[in-house]
């Protein structure tokens, strides 16, 4: 099963990266996205030192990271699924060798290689041109890592929930709209949590969200204890077990009524 998944990850990932051109925009894009924010927020910090108890150098790298880690979370196989769905394809794939979600989850290993160079070399040259804090450690980096790969997974079983809606409709435009908001403003993409009204957090600290963007940054900046990153990777597995079950109970109710306009 492994190996398939990897093949198919391989697959995916060489398909996204023979694009070069398409790469080196979104890095010039991400690039234009981390300079306005750092403008805007200079703007704000001329009035004082600290905002939140964060510092100006903090706040760069918070965005730096913020947009380097977005396409590894933002990306997703929402759309591809839905586009199979409503041409028919899901016919042919639920006659794959590999089961449904494992296949998917092979493309969104593939995905997350292509999101992965975008980030890595996006951080790279921002932190150049901008400067950037150094992670609080070796063992903060290393969790760091492992909270965000916990987060792609958590983010998966999500987009699959979005992709399934198009078994129920032609289009899934509005939902992907929905799925994108929620993920800026939950996971801190937007703005650091701690800078939202009191009700917000709290549904921030409820939904594994949070943890995409905004928790594993202050896990690099050594905000966080190791048993409060402990905590953060169990409730990350509980999310992971909750929407799969979730998922598959659609999925299996879903595919007892298939309609397609395509195949």
């Amino acid at each position: 099963m492994i190996s398939k998944i990897l093949a198919i990850a391989k697959q995916n990932g060489k398909e996204g990266l023979y694009y070069r051109f398409d790469l080196l925009l979104y890095i010039f894009n991400f690039i234009v996205e981390i300079t306005v924010y750092i403008f805007i927020w200079l703007a704000i910090y001329n009035n004082g030192n600290q905002i939140q108890g964060m510092t100006f150098e903090q706040i760069t790298t918070y965005y730096i990271l913020v947009v380097s880690l977005s396409p590894i979370i933002n990306w997703g196989i929402n759309e591809i699924m839905g586009n199979a769905i409503r041409e028919g394809e899901i016919l042919r794939e639920l006659l794959n060798p590999i089961s449904y979600f494992n296949y998917y989850f092979g493309i969104r290993i593939g995905e997350l290689i292509e999101s992965t160079i975008v980030g890595v070399l996006t951080f790279g040259i921002c932190s150049i041109l901008f400067g950037v804090l150094l992670p609080n450690g070796i063992l903060n980096f290393l969790f760091f890592i492992i909270i965000v790969f916990l987060a792609v997974i958590v983010v998966y079983f999500f987009e699959l929930l979005i992709g399934m809606t198009a078994f129920y409709t032609n289009s899934i435009w509005g939902v992907e709209i929905f799925k994108r908001a929620v993920l800026s403003i939950f996971s801190g993409m937007i703005a650091p949590i701690t800078l939202f009204p009191e009700f917000l957090q709290k549904i921030a600290n409820f939904l594994p969200f949070k943890d995409c963007i905004y928790t594993p940054i202050n896990i690099y900046f050594g905000e966080l204890t190791n048993m409060e990153i402990l905590q953060v990777i169990m409730k990350q597995y509980i999310w992971i077990v909750v929407l799969y079950i979730i998922a598959k109970i659609i999925f299996n109710k879903a595919i007892k009524n298939i309609t397609v306009n395509g195949g």
